[in-house]
């Protein structure tokens, strides 16, 4: 995701990283799990069209206030309830 490497400065240049779940979209929102090489899996919301999102949030925990007060309700439950339990096929 080079949302994530760029200006974002979220991860490194040099940090590998896979798709483990998503993007789970939401009208113009979404969530997306990754794998990062030798880190902790990220979880990302992004918002926009899909060919041109701007990074919400990153982290371990990206239940933040502006998901909270903005986000629709597919998005908050998955940023906020569904914590780091989310697996494929889940």
């Amino acid at each position: 995701m080079r949302l994530l490497h760029g200006r974002a400065g979220v991860l490194p240049a040099n940090v590998r990283v896979r798709v483990r779940t998503g993007p789970l979209c939401a009208g113009e929102w979404q969530f997306t799990v990754l794998e990062v090489t030798g880190h902790e899996e990220l979880q990302v919301v992004t918002r926009g069209e899909p060919s041109a999102p701007a990074l919400v949030t990153a982290g371990t925990d990206v239940c933040t206030i502006e998901v909270r007060a903005t986000g629709p309700a597919g998005i908050r439950t998955l940023a906020c309830d569904a914590g780091p339990a989310i697996r494929p096929g889940a």
